[in-house]
């Protein structure tokens, strides 16, 4: 406002010296790199007036009795006190603000879409919600142990049952104990043929989204290639 009214003054080659109690606002100025719309607007503001004329910025302390700064309080004290007019927020957003609720809301989004989704019947069972650690555990796995982890996950694996469904096998019954078909869930939850194998590595799961929180287990380093998820090459 005090370089307006220099402007629309139309003074030039005079000393002029804007006091400021915020000593803020100073430093943000006197700052190499800016992160607010408003202190670079004052900024350019400021440097078009100083190329005719000398400006000077000096801190002031607040209500210590310059007619100037008190009357540049009461006028904020108005205007606090007005009702907005208009679209709000009157306001600009910061930043932050706005990269924080773009965020949430594509969390939000692909929540619904993930959840909504007729497709990935196992995947989903395993993985029912958005989960951005496991995804930081996948990106760090070799690629062998995210072939392993992702078949195990959506059950598109070397599995007999998935296997026989695209007529590869005559049988989509368990190599490791007969019992019943050869599934991701069997595996990784119920064969007994398997059950050393999978307490070694996973523990004792009851389901799969706890086999899914378990990625270095999942896909362990040590598995042999060209094993089939966790069935034990004996």
């Amino acid at each position: 406002m005090a370089t307006a009214a220099i402007d629309s003054r139309k003074v030039q080659d005079f000393p002029i010296r804007i006091l400021s109690d915020s000593k803020s606002v100073l430093q943000a100025l006197q700052s190499d790199t800016m992160t607010s719309g408003l202190i670079y607007e004052c900024h350019r503001a400021l440097t078009l007036v100083s190329e005719t004329n000398t400006i000077t910025l000096q801190w002031i302390k607040g209500h210590s009795g310059s007619r100037g700064n008190d009357a540049a309080d009461r006028l904020a004290r108005g205007g606090s006190d007005m009702k907005v007019f208009g679209p709000e927020p009157i306001l600009p957003l910061p930043f932050g603000w706005l990269r924080g609720k773009l965020r949430h809301n594509t969390k939000v989004m692909h929540q619904q879409y993930w959840t909504n989704l007729d497709t990935c019947r196992q995947t989903r069972e395993a993985l029912p919600t958005i989960n951005p650690g496991l995804s930081r555990k996948l990106r760090g796995l070799r690629r062998d142990q995210l072939r392993l982890l992702v078949g195990a996950l959506t059950g598109h694996a070397l599995l007999n049952k998935h296997l026989h469904n695209l007529g590869v096998t005559d049988s989509p019954l368990c190599r490791a104990c007969m019992e019943a078909e050869e599934t991701a869930t069997h595996i990784l939850l119920e064969c007994s043929g398997v059950a050393n194998y999978r307490a070694l590595h996973l523990g004792s799961p009851g389901s799969l989204q706890e086999v899914a929180g378990n990625a270095s287990g999942l896909a362990p380093p040590a598995l042999p290639r060209g094993v089939p998820l966790c069935i034990h090459a004996e």
